[in-house]
């Protein structure tokens, strides 16, 4: 196994992808900015955030999930 010789993260602090469980205690029932903008302007184009696997972590037109990502991909709670 090869050593890994560099980490970037990319945290996309502010472009939710999906309410979480507790959501309706809060008032954010529903919740999906990044979803929701993408259904609004027609589909997003994002090449290399695609590759990565953005489209593995949440439905996001225009983003189709990656069948071999580039990247270990999540979702924080």
């Amino acid at each position: 196994m090869a050593a890994i010789r560099k980490v970037v993260i990319v945290v996309l602090d502010g472009a939710g992808v999906g309410a979480l469980p507790d959501a309706a205690r809060y008032g954010d029932a529903g919740s999906n900015t990044l979803g929701n903008l993408a259904e609004k302007v027609g589909g997003l184009d994002l090449p290399h955030l695609e590759r990565l696997g953005l489209g593995n972590i949440a439905p996001i037109k225009g983003v189709p999930p990656a069948a071999n990502p580039a990247a270990a991909w999540g979702k924080m709670a």
